[in-house]
C-alpha cells in the first residue's frame, strides 16, 4: 500500500495542466481538494442562470469506519488522500473535486450530458480496480458512487438529494459501483 500511496502522491505533485488549485481557505486540509463551502459555491455558480449543464457525483469510501477501527486513523487518512488523488487523476482538470464530509467526496463534472454518463461509470470502475489491488495491509478498499445530472437554473440541494438517493441504492446493492440518474426514468448502473 505504501508503494501505491507514494506513486499516487508523486503523480499528484506533478499536477495536470490547468488542474484546479484552491487557496488555503478553500481547500480541505487533509486531501487538498475543495472544502465543502468552496465546492458548494462552484456548483451553485455553475447552476446559476446561463450556466452549463453538469453532473454531481457523490463518492463514498466503502467500509471506512472499519478501516479506521482496524488500522487506525492515520491509515484512514492515507486512504482518503489516495482516493482524492485517484479522483483528481481520473477526471478532467476543469471538473471540481471536493470533500463534503469524512469519507464523502463529490465531483462536479462540467458539461456532462445524458449520452456521456457511461464515462463516469468507467472512471469509477478504473479507480475501484486500482484501490482493490493496492495490496499490503489494505486490500479491498472500494468506492460507491451516485450521480445526478443538473441543468442551468437548478438547485444544488435538489441535485444533492437525487444523487444521494442513487448513492444509497448502490450501497444497498452491494457497494463498489456507480449509478447515474439522468433525471428521466433511465438510470445507468455499473
Amino acid at each position: 500500500m505504501k508503494k501505491l500511496l507514494h506513486l499516487l502522491a508523486a503523480k499528484k505533485t506533478q499536477g495536470r495542466p490547468g488542474r484546479r488549485v484552491y487557496s488555503r481557505g478553500e481547500q480541505d486540509t487533509l486531501t487538498g481538494t475543495a472544502n465543502k463551502k468552496t465546492f458548494l459555491r462552484i456548483v451553485e455558480k455553475a447552476l446559476a442562470g446561463g450556466g452549463e449543464q453538469g453532473c454531481l457525483v457523490l463518492v463514498d469510501v466503502d467500509h471506512m469506519r472499519e478501516i479506521n477501527e482496524r488500522f487506525g486513523s492515520e491509515t484512514g487518512d492515507r486512504v482518503l488522500r489516495a482516493v482524492a488523488a485517484a479522483l483528481c487523476e481520473n477526471f478532467r482538470a476543469v471538473d471540481a473535486v471536493g470533500r463534503l464530509e469524512d469519507d464523502l467526496f463529490a465531483l462536479w463534472i462540467v458539461g456532462m450530458a445524458a449520452e456521456h454518463v457511461g464515462g463516469i461509470r468507467r472512471r469509477i470502475t478504473v479507480i475501484n480496480d486500482r484501490l482493490l489491488h493496492m495490496g499490503g495491509e489494505l486490500r479491498g478498499v472500494t468506492l460507491s458512487a451516485g450521480a445526478a445530472l443538473g441543468e442551468p437554473g437548478g438547485s444544488f440541494q435538489e441535485l444533492y438529494i437525487q444523487a444521494k438517493k442513487v448513492l444509497h441504492r448502490v450501497k444497498e446493492g452491494g457497494r463498489c459501483g456507480c449509478e447515474v440518474s439522468t433525471g428521466e426514468q433511465k438510470t445507468y448502473t455499473g
